[in-house]
């Protein structure tokens, strides 16, 4: 036993020893001692070389397998936190992209340097546009330039053994061209400068010895890892994406870079990827550790500037149309293009009705926006980038950047950004006029509202959608987008919105559910009587007055002027399960049960407005209404949208992805038919109803824009509401709905909101829709009527009935239906004869 042991343990002296004895021997017989003190040269170089073998060979391979097990999810964290999301206009304009504390999940890093954040470390980050296929020549060029022997034997897990081996040479010559001693530069692989993107570390001029040969042992031990993960399996298209992606290509003057091909081809050429010419895709190839320098400066930068380009379109893209093209047309064609491309880098593409746009409506910006996409995106979408954002967050969660690389707006940028104009200077005419009327700390004017000036403004919500749905004019003031919901009913785990927690109350904007309710029942004419106090009593008065204790109303007048109580006694008649019914239909939510008070009954909920939805909601069901009255009832009417197509990051999710219908209304399931008339009479008096010939509508103030008044309008509808607390005077939201078709078939619905959404927080005292609302509402309409100028719909004008001849032996029939049974001739006339 004794000999044994004494035997392994010469074994193991053995195995010990005999790498020291055979780098001696190789160092003393091998490496030539008879060179004398030149044998040191020699034997550093061999030390070198088996450093640089070990570490191509053995080294990466290791690091690579073992670093993926710990690093892998950190990676692919980062990689989708750089994905940036494109947006294009309503005519397929590129707009820009998201700014980062838009669209990340956890950080953006806006710094050069890396932040712990607990055990997370938050490194520099960028944004590119995910491409969906690689452009082959921008990929073959840019191996052949940076990473030439990727994949073979000389890089066979990240790392160049040529580019290890070349640092001393270059050490040498650097130290002796300059006369001190500068720490030489090796072939950086494209994994290597992955790990300079992550870390933000590119080699910088005043780069000292020591960091850089730090750094260049930090690119060593990440890119094994970094190439590991991306060729897993053999395939090395995620390498290639990458490659795509995050190298850095271009930068405005004075900072700001872009990353991967698919941004920076659009501000360069102005264009997507894909239609990239061979030249352009070996330019940007050839922009890599040399961007491109974006907009003019001094006379030294503008030297540099058109120095750096001629050396990137002349000297190395050229080199790989001559390495690269084997076609001789081919290549005489690329080539020149060069000469086409030498006179100096091309101005930053901007369609020219957006540069107009921002030189109208964003001066301040307009330069610095050309080359730099999220300003871009920022000035010419303000509110409704978060609208677009808040709709994705609704699909998919915070991970809606995985799935989509741009989304295409509903909206013209230009024609938005001037309504947007308007309606500024029309809440900074309503902050003077009824300033006093403000709680303190609030102001309506947006201008006052802003950091540091102790003043902040309820949300302000104006929307209007055309009859497809989508929404064509969007403006809000907060940065919550409380359009699509209230904060408090977006779930914080995953962002997305649950309808039953919401709690802003839609005010008298649910009379339209009444109405609905009413008309469905085919009973009652304009004229029917609305008991408006405890006892019946005789008729009251055609106008809006309030306060009389016995009595009754006729159901216009409690329709045009808001009355609760002849409506709600009326509407209770109907049957609380059919008014549920439509409530439910119409996505709205209860009020809540609180302790053991008895459930609030539909028909009080309904009429009071005490039924809690969206502004998206409660301009859904304007499109509902609009869509029976004008002929479009038996087709689908989908929740009003800014988002007009999607492109996927993934193919297959484009032909998969399937909008969620679930919202989705057949307005002929939900009113009948029948009731159109009188619907229309009841929804239209807030505008159109007189006494004595003077408008006391609850839009008397908008009297000019009832239908029966305006040549260039079919139909007009609308419906105010003004929410306050326990305190009757303490104004909490302010609403206007409703839906109006011009002549030429245009026909839009809209929603107006003023207010904070929740009782706890009054923005006013005594200040109602008429008052707040209207004159944003007047801007509105403005704007629609020039926009449906310009956009007629002549499929949606009803056909005029055939003329048919009439003799004085067989008169034309007169009959009523049973909805218009009980009107008067007159009212007859008002519901059906528009």
């Amino acid at each position: 036993m004794l000999t044994l042991l004494r035997l392994f343990t010469k074994l193991c002296e053995i195995c010990l020893a005999w790498p020291a004895r055979l780098a001696r021997t190789t160092l003393t017989v091998i490496a030539l001692p008879r060179l004398g003190p030149l044998r040191y040269v020699v034997h550093a170089a061999i030390g070198y070389l088996v450093f640089a073998l070990l570490l191509v060979y053995v080294v990466a391979p290791i690091r690579g397998i073992v670093g993926g097990w710990f690093m892998a999810d950190k990676l692919r964290y980062d990689a989708e936190r750089w994905l940036a999301t494109a947006i294009y206009d309503r005519g397929g304009s590129f707009v820009g992209t998201f700014d980062p504390r838009l669209d990340s999940v956890r950080d953006f890093n806006y710094t050069d340097t890396a932040i712990e954040v607990g055990d997370y470390t938050a490194n520099p980050d960028h944004k590119s546009i995910p491409v969906r296929d690689v452009p082959d020549h921008y990929w073959r060029c840019l191996v052949w330039h940076e990473d030439r022997y990727f994949g073979t034997a000389l890089n066979p897990f990240g790392i160049d053994l040529l580019g290890v081996l070349k640092i001393p040479y270059s050490s040498v010559r650097r130290t002796l061209a300059t006369g001190r001693p500068v720490l030489g530069v090796g072939g950086s692989t494209l994994p290597m400068q992955f790990a300079r993107v992550i870390h933000n570390t590119p080699p910088r001029r005043d780069e000292g010895a020591f960091k850089k040969l730090r750094r260049k042992v930090g690119e060593w031990l990440l890119a094994p890892v970094i190439f590991n993960e991306l060729t897993k399996g053999g395939d090395d298209t995620p390498l290639r994406q990458w490659a795509a992606n995050h190298i850095w290509l271009a930068q405005r003057t004075g900072g700001q870079p872009l990353h991967g091909v698919e941004v920076t081809s659009r501000i360069v050429f102005g264009k997507e990827a894909r239609d990239l010419t061979i030249a352009e895709q070996y330019v940007l190839a050839s922009a890599v550790n040399k961007p491109i320098i974006l907009l003019e400066g001094d006379d030294k930068l503008n030297a540099v500037r058109l120095d750096r380009w001629r050396y990137i379109a002349e000297v190395r893209a050229r080199t790989c149309a001559e390495k690269l093209i084997d076609d001789p047309a081919t290549q005489s064609k690329v080539l020149f293009e060069f000469i086409n491309l030498a006179g100096g880098p091309p101005d930053p593409k901007v369609k020219p009705k957006l540069q107009q746009a921002l030189d109208t409506y964003a001066p301040s910006l307009a330069k610095r926006a050309q080359a730099n996409p999220i300003i871009r995106a920022n000035a010419l979408m303000p509110s409704a980038r978060l609208g677009l954002r808040e709709e994705m967050k609704q699909i998919w969660g915070y991970g809606w950047r995985s799935h989509v690389r741009g989304v295409t707006a509903t909206i013209d940028t230009g024609e938005n950004l001037a309504l947007r104009a308007k309606l500024n200077t029309t809440l900074a005419a309503i902050d003077q006029k009824w300033s006093a009327r403000l709680k303190p700390g609030y102001t309506l004017d947006p201008a006052k509202a802003v950091p540091g000036s102790g003043l902040k403004s309820p949300q302000v919500v104006v929307a209007a959608a055309n009859l497809d749905g989508e929404i064509v004019r969007y403006f809000e003031t907060s940065d919550t987008t409380p359009y699509f919901g209230s904060a408090y009913a977006r779930d914080a785990g995953t962002s997305r919105y649950d309808p039953s927690r919401e709690v802003r109350r839609i005010a008298s904007t649910g009379k339209i559910i009444a109405a609905i309710g009413i008309a469905n029942e085919l009973r009652d004419g304009t004229d029917a009587s609305y008991q408006d106090s405890e006892f019946a009593g005789p008729a009251l008065a055609e106008t809006c007055a309030r306060g009389m204790t016995q009595g009754s109303r006729r159901a216009l007048v409690a329709f045009a002027c808001s009355l609760n109580r002849p409506v709600e006694w009326r509407l209770a008649q109907t049957g609380q399960t059919k008014v549920r019914a439509i409530i439910d239909k119409l996505g709205f939510t209860m009020p809540p049960t609180l302790g053991n008070v008895t459930d609030t009954p539909p028909s009080t909920a309904a009429a009071r407005g005490l039924v809690a939805g969206s502004p998206q909601r409660v301009h859904q069901m304007s499109s509902v209404v609009l869509a029976a009255l004008t002929g479009r009832g038996s087709k689908t009417v989908r929740p009003p949208s800014l988002v007009k197509g999607y492109d996927f990051v993934d193919r297959d999710e484009a032909t998969t992805f399937g909008r969620d219908t679930g919202h989705d209304i057949v307005p002929d399931k939900l009113i009948r038919r029948d009731a159109h008339g009188l619907l229309k009479a009841f929804l239209q008096a807030p505008l159109c109803h007189t006494h004595a010939g003077q408008p006391v509508g609850t839009l008397k103030d908008l009297s000019a824009w009832c239908a029966t008044r305006r040549g260039d309008l079919r139909l007009h509808f609308a419906k105010t509401g003004t929410d306050v607390n326990a305190d009757a005077s303490a104004t909490v939201d302010t609403w206007i709905t409703g839906g109006l078709q011009f002549a030429n078939g245009a026909a839009y619905s809209y929603v107006v909101l003023v207010g904070t959404g929740s009782t706890a927080e009054p923005w006013g005292h005594n200040l109602h829709a008429a008052q707040v609302a209207t004159p944003l509402l007047e801007a509105l309409l403005t704007d629609l009527s020039d926009h449906a100028k310009r956009n007629p719909v002549p499929s949606a004008v009803p056909p005029r009935p055939a003329a048919t001849p009439a003799s004085a032996a067989d008169p034309p029939p007169r009959t009523k239906s049973t909805a218009t049974a009980r009107m008067s001739p007159a009212d007859v006339q008002a519901v059906v004869g528009q």
